[in-house]
């Protein structure tokens, strides 16, 4: 049965307060997901949620001018969580059909969301396999998104602001514990480092690690596998004589009663070319590489991260820089009232 373009992107656009709505009502299982897979802690579980409910409200607003296309298959990404909610709807606000997919280990209530929805809008419109079923009728259809995030290399500028640098790392670093998608393990600093490493150091040793249910944490607990091969790498780093260890990481003792592993994250200073044959950095491990000029910067930037990796940048962006669309530019004050909690709060 041939369906009109602009009947989907109708009728998609009036079930969007019922998307909403379905998000809203799932968010504590959804919540609970992020906290036994991803071990989110409620911050971040929330901040998460909250980003996916804004994107939803943006689009909502929105106003397509032409509507028609191929239809589309969109995979749900198990560390990427509620990823696909937006891209979902917009392919259907813009008249395409839609098969959602989703990785094994992917969150169940987002694929009974869609599911849901899938019921109100009719299976020719808008359909859901199972997280981990990804051989199915509509296989054949072109996959877009959900874009994976990857790993950044990050640039302190000669001009930034290093107490605001130092926070952003910390959570580009330590946000699950060192293990999300847009972690950031190598920092190239310009010029002096002594005052971005005295604030770095007070963070990496103050940041609270915690059970998931700890709303004052920062970051989680850790897998077990995962803490033995952070422990090994970071053994080698240290091991070697052309690196400097400003915080060493190590197993945390903690008062929690599920015996969970907590890692005390690790903070090393080290010249880029000698470190070549050490392995990657891995888990809640930031590396800080100084030079001495803006050149020389830009140039260990470009070899450090690959051409699609996004690289996050700290100070008043050059002119002779482009940025591309996955690229950062910070600059500016540091928001107190918008930290986190479990770290450190700045010093008067």
């Amino acid at each position: 049965m041939s369906i009109r373009p602009e009947r989907l992107a109708a009728a998609s656009r009036l079930l969007q307060n019922d998307l909403l709505e379905a998000l809203a009502l799932a968010s504590d299982a959804i919540a609970d997901d992020l906290a036994e897979r991803l071990h989110m802690v409620a911050w971040d579980r929330e901040e998460q949620i909250g980003a996916a409910q804004r994107r939803l409200l943006e689009l909502r607003e929105q106003r397509f001018q032409t509507h028609g296309g191929e239809p589309v298959r969109i995979r749900e990404l198990a560390n990427q969580p509620l990823e696909a909610l937006e891209l979902v709807w917009r392919m259907l606000r813009g008249g395409r059909r839609v098969h959602v997919e989703s990785e094994a280990n992917a969150c169940p209530a987002v694929y009974r969301i869609f599911t849901q929805l899938s019921g109100v809008l009719g299976p020719e419109l808008l359909t859901a396999s199972p997280p981990g079923e990804l051989e199915h009728e509509h296989a054949d259809w072109q996959l877009v998104g959900v874009r994976p995030r990857s790993e950044r290399v990050a640039l302190v500028q000669a001009d930034a602001d290093r107490e605001l640098a130092a926070y952003v790392l910390a959570r580009a670093s330590l946000r699950r514990t060192g293990f999300d998608p847009r972690v950031v393990h190598r920092v190239v600093v310009v010029g002096p480092a002594e005052r971005l490493e005295r604030n770095l150091r007070r963070l990496w040793v103050g940041a609270r690690m915690g059970p998931v249910v700890d709303e004052q944490a920062f970051a989680g607990p850790v897998d077990e596998s995962r803490a033995e091969q952070f422990l090994a790498v970071e053994a080698v780093w240290r091991a070697s004589s052309a690196v400097h260890t400003l915080c060493p990481g190590a197993r945390l003792e903690h008062g929690d009663a599920q015996a969970s592993t907590y890692l005390a994250p690790a903070l090393l200073r080290a010249d880029a070319d000698a470190t070549r044959d050490l392995p990657a950095p891995y888990g809640p491990m930031l590396v800080l590489h100084p030079v001495v000029d803006e050149a020389l910067a830009e140039a260990l930037v470009e070899r450090l991260s690959s051409p699609d990796h996004p690289r996050l940048r700290f100070g008043i962006k050059p002119r002779t820089v482009t940025l591309r669309e996955s690229d950062r530019q910070i600059h500016g004050a540091l928001l107190v009232e918008r930290l986190p909690p479990g770290l450190p709060e700045p010093r008067p």
